[in-house]
C-alpha cells in the first residue's frame, strides 16, 4: 500500500511541539526546592555549650555541660607537637666524594710543576726575581694568583722541594675522612648536635658536627703536619695556605632536602583531637575554673563558630545550585540534540580523561618542584590549594564541548570533578572549584559556537577565569582562616590554570580529530567554503550541477534543522555529493543547457554506464581530497540502488530479443542505501530538487505531489530499509521541510500593476515598470 504524507497535520502537530514551554514555572520549583534541602542541610545547629565569659581562678556558677558529642581539635598543641617533630629533624648535608680526587690531582700537579720551575731555574742559572713564566703557568693551570715575592718563597722553601708526596696525601685523605665543610660557626645541627649525611656510594650515617673539621680547622692541622716535617721554610702557615688552596669541602649543607624531611616530620603527626560525649560534665557548680579548663571550652567554642559559619556555607552552595538551575533549562532544551560524532563519544571522551588524569598528576609532580625553587614565600605555602588550583582542569571540557555538544560537556564535568578531586586527596571544594569552572567552559562553547578556534579561547578567559577567580574568592570568604595573601597567590594559580587550558585544548583538538577522524563545526565550515578549487572547478565545468548542489544544499539544511540534525554536515554532504559529475558533465541533464545532450547517440547501456561512472568517480576525488567518511558516505549512497527506470525501458524497447533477459543489474546504481537520516534526506532532496525542475508553474499541491511520489517511490524500492533512524514521523518532517522551502523558492506571484508583459506596456502607454 502506497505511503500517504498528511502535510497539513503534521504541520499542526510540530506547531504545537515547537512551541517553547516557559522556563519560569521549571525555575521557580527549582529554585523551591534547592532553598528548602539547603535550609534543611544547614539550618543552624545548638551551640554545644552556653557562653561562658570565665576566666583562670573564678568559680563556676552553674554546671557547664556539654550539651552534645563534640570531637574538636587542639590546634595549638597540634602545631606546637609539629614544630616539635621539625625540630627534631636532622639537617640533612650531602657528601661530595668527587672533591677529594680532585683535591689529589691539583696537589700532585702543582708539586711537579715548582720542582720543575725550580730545577730550570738552577739550571739556567735564571734569576729568581724573573718568574714571569712561573707566575704566568700557575695563573693558566690553577687559576691562582701568586706575587713575586710569594712566588720566591715557594721556591726557597725545602717543604715544596722535599715534602714526601705520599705522606702529604695521606694526611690530605685523613682530613676528609673525617669530612670537611666550610665552616662550623653557624652551621646547622639537630638538637644534639648532629647531622645526618647521605652519600651516593653508602648508605646515610649520622655524625657529630663538632667532630667534623671546617677550612680553619683544617688549615691548623695542615700548619701543625708541615711544622712537624721540620723543613726548611720561611712560614709553615704560609706553605698550609698555598696547600689550602687546593683543598675544597666535601660536606654541603642541603636545604632542599633538609626541608622534605622536615615536611615528612610535620605530616606524620597526628593532630592532637579532644572528645567529649554528650552530658559530659565541664565544670561543676562552685568548681575554681583552671587554666586547662579555660582552653577546652575555647576550643568547644570555635567549633561552635564553625558550624555558625555555615551559613556562609549555605550560600556558597546556593549559589552553585542556582548557577546549575539558571542553565538546566538551556540543557535540557538542546537534550535532543545529537552529535555529529556521537558514535565516538564514548572512546574520545574516555582518551580525553586519560590524558587529563595523566596531566593532573604530572602538574602535581612538577609545580612542588618548581615552586620549591622558588625564592619567594610563595614556594612554601603550595599546601593550600595553590598547586590544586593552578592545574589546568578545563582542557579537557574544551575539547568535548567543541568535539560534541553541550550534554557532552556537561556529563564530563561531572566526571572530570570526581576524578579531580580523587587526583587532590579528594579535596571536596576543589570539586566544586573544577565543576563550576567546566560548566562555565560548557555554556561558553554553546554561547559562542564552534565554528572557528576563537570561542575556545574566549571560552577560557571570559567564562573559566572569572569563575575560577569568583569560586577561589568565595572558598576563601567561607574559610575562618581567611588570609589576604594566599587569597592572592590563589588567585594567580587559577588564572594560570585558565591560561593553560585552551592551549592544551588547541593541541588536543586537532590530535583527536586526526586519530579518532572526528568532524567538528569548523572543519565543515572550511569544507563547505565554496571557494575552495572544488568548488570553482565544478562552476567552471558543470554550472548545472554546481546550481543543483547549493539547491539541495539548502533543502537538506532545511530538513536538517527540523530533524535536530547538525545543518552545516548536511550542507558539506550535499555539496559534495555530486563532485563525480565534474569529469563528464555532459552527461547530465542540469548540464545540457550549455553541453549538447549525448545520449541521443549512445546506447542505453553506455548512457547508464556514463550515468553511474559519477559514484566510483566522486569517491575517488573524495579519497585524494582526503574528505571526512561522513562527508564522502553521501557520494556513495545519495542514488542507493535505485533503478534508472528511463534508460531500462529504453532499453527494452530497444531490444529485439526477450526484453525479460535484460539484466537490471547493468542499469542499478552500485552504492549503497542510506544508513543514517542525514544520507536519506540528501537522497529525497537530491530527487525532489530535480523533480521540481519539470514543473512549469508549480502550484501548492503540484509540490505536494512530488515529494509525496517520490518519498512513496523510495519505500516501494526498499530505498531506507537499513536506515533504523528513519521513521514515518521523521519522512513527515522532511516532507514538509522541503514542501516550505519549495515553496518559498516558487512562490506565485501577482501581475505587476500597470505592466502587461506580453504587450510590453503600461495601461498608460509606456513601456517600462511603474514605480521601479
Amino acid at each position: 500500500m502506497a505511503f500517504e504524507l498528511n502535510l497539513f497535520k503534521t504541520q499542526q502537530i510540530a506547531s504545537r511541539t515547537d512551541r517553547p514551554r516557559s522556563p519560569f514555572i521549571v525555575l521557580l520549583f527549582s529554585l523551591l526546592f534547592v532553598l528548602s534541602t539547603a535550609y534543611l542541610l544547614y539550618v543552624p545547629q545548638p551551640r554545644v555549650i552556653k557562653d561562658q565569659s570565665l576566666s583562670a581562678g573564678d568559680i563556676a556558677d552553674e554546671d557547664i555541660i556539654i550539651k552534645k558529642a563534640v570531637t574538636v581539635e587542639d590546634k595549638d598543641a597540634t602545631v606546637a607537637n609539629r614544630d616539635r617533630a621539625i625540630n627534631n629533624v636532622v639537617p640533612v648535608y650531602e657528601h661530595l666524594t668527587e672533591n677529594q680526587s680532585k683535591s689529589r690531582t691539583l696537589i700532585q700537579q702543582f708539586l711537579q710543576l715548582t720542582r720543575e720551575i725550580k730545577k730550570e731555574y738552577i739550571k739556567n742559572k735564571k734569576p729568581k726575581k724573573d718568574l714571569l713564566e712561573f707566575q704566568k703557568r700557575i695563573e693558566q693551570d690553577f687559576g691562582l694568583e701568586f706575587s713575586t715575592t710569594e712566588l720566591n718563597t715557594i721556591l726557597n722553601s725545602d717543604f715544596f722541594a722535599k715534602v714526601d708526596l705520599n705522606e702529604l696525601l695521606t694526611f690530605i685523605k685523613e682530613m676528609y675522612d673525617k669530612k670537611i665543610l666550610t665552616s662550623l660557626t653557624g652551621a646547622r645541627r639537630s638538637t644534639v648536635g648532629t647531622i645526618k649525611l647521605i652519600s651516593k656510594t653508602s648508605e646515610p650515617v649520622n655524625l657529630v658536627l663538632d667532630e667534623l673539621y671546617d677550612l680553619k680547622k683544617a688549615k691548623t692541622a695542615m700548619t701543625a703536619f708541615i711544622d712537624n716535617l721540620k723543613f726548611k721554610t720561611p712560614s709553615p702557615n704560609f706553605a698550609a695556605s698555598v696547600i689550602m688552596e687546593f683543598i675544597d669541602v666535601n660536606v654541603s649543607y642541603s636545604m632542599n632536602l633538609t626541608r622534605d624531611e622536615e615536611s615528612q616530620a610535620a605530616s606524620s603527626v597526628n593532630p592532637v583531637v579532644i572528645k567529649l560525649k554528650a552530658g559530659k560534665a565541664l565544670l561543676r557548680k562552685g568548681d575554681e575554673v583552671k587554666p586547662k579548663d579555660i582552653k577546652i571550652m575555647k576550643l568547644v567554642a570555635a567549633a561552635d563558630e564553625t558550624l555558625g559559619q555555615r551559613v556562609s556555607a549555605f550560600w556558597f552552595i546556593l549559589l552553585i545550585l542556582c548557577f546549575l538551575t539558571l542553565f538546566g533549562g538551556k540543557f535540557f532544551k538542546k537534550w535532543g540534540a545529537g552529535s555529529i560524532n556521537k558514535e565516538k563519544l564514548l572512546v574520545v571522551t574516555g582518551a580525553t580523561i586519560t590524558t587529563s588524569v595523566l596531566i593532573y598528576r604530572a602538574s602535581l609532580f612538577l609545580y612542588p618542584l618548581i615552586m620549591n625553587n622558588l625564592s619567594s614565600e610563595i614556594s612554601i605555602n603550595y599546601e593550600a590549594y595553590s598547586i590544586f588550583f593552578a592545574i589546568p582542569f578545563g582542557f579537557g571540557v574544551l575539547t568535548i564541548a567543541f568535539v560534541f555538544n553541550l550534554q557532552s560537556a556537561v556529563i564530563f564535568s561531572f566526571i572530570n570533578s570526581i576524578m579531580g578531586a580523587v587526583i587532590c586527596d579528594w579535596d571536596f571544594n576543589v570539586f566544586l572549584y573544577i565543576l563550576l569552572g567546566n560548566l562555565a567552559v560548557s555554556y561558553g562553547i554553546e554561547h559562542y559556537q564552534r565554528l572557528k578556534r576563537s570561542p575556545i579561547i574566549k571560552a577560557a578567559f571570559l567564562w573559566l577565569l572569572p569563575t575560577n577567580v569568583a569560586v577561589i574568592t568565595i572558598i576563601h570568604f567561607t574559610n575562618s582562616d581567611f588570609n589576604l595573601l594566599m587569597l592572592s597567590v590563589n588567585i594567580m594559580m587559577g588564572v594560570f590554570g585558565a591560561v593553560v587550558s585552551p592551549i592544551f585544548a588547541n593541541f588536543l583538538i586537532p590530535v583527536w580529530e586526526i586519530i579518532f577522524q572526528l568532524v567538528t563545526e569548523l572543519k565543515l565550515v572550511e569544507l563547505t567554503n565554496l571557494n575552495l578549487p572544488i568548488f570553482r572547478e565544478m562552476l567552471e565545468k558543470a554550472p548545472g550541477t554546481y546550481h543543483h548542489s547549493l539547491m539541495v544544499a539548502s533543502l537538506s539544511e532545511a530538513a536538517a534543522q527540523d530533524m535536530g540534525k547538525s545543518p552545516l554536515l548536511q550542507r558539506a554532504m550535499a555539496l559534495y555529493h555530486d563532485i563525480g559529475k565534474i569529469d563528464g558533465p555532459h552527461f547530465f541533464t542540469e548540464n545540457h543547457t550549455i553541453y549538447q545532450n549525448p545520449h541521443p547517440n549512445l546506447a542505453p547501456r553506455e548512457s547508464a554506464k556514463n550515468i553511474i561512472s559519477h559514484i566510483p568517480d566522486g569517491i575517488e576525488r573524495a579519497n585524494k581530497m582526503k574528505l571526512p567518511p561522513l562527508v564522502m558516505s553521501s557520494i556513495s549512497q545519495h542514488h542507493g540502488s535505485k533503478l534508472m527506470h528511463y534508460f531500462y525501458n529504453k532499453a527494452r524497447e530497444m531490444s529485439s530479443v526477450d526484453s525479460d533477459g535484460i539484466d537490471e543489474n547493468i542499469y542499478k546504481y552500485p552504492g549503497e542505501r542510506p544508513k543514517n537520516i542525514e544520507n536519506a534526506i540528501i537522497m529525497l532532496a537530491d530527487q525532489v530538487e530535480a523533480a521540481s525542475k519539470s514543473l512549469a508553474s508549480p502550484t501548492e499541491e503540484e509540490i505536494k505531489n512530488v515529494i509525496r511520489k517520490i518519498i512513496d517511490a523510495n519505500i516501494k524500492e526498499s530505498q531506507f530499509d537499513e536506515c533504523e533512524e528513519l521513521t514515518f514521523k521523521a519522512l513527515n518532517i522532511i516532507a514538509n521541510s522541503f514542501h516550505k522551502k519549495l515553496s518559498s523558492i516558487y512562490h506565485m506571484r501577482i501581475s505587476y500593476p500597470g505592466f502587461n508583459f506580453k504587450e510590453g506596456e503600461t495601461k498608460t502607454g509606456k513601456t517600462g515598470i511603474e514605480g521601479a
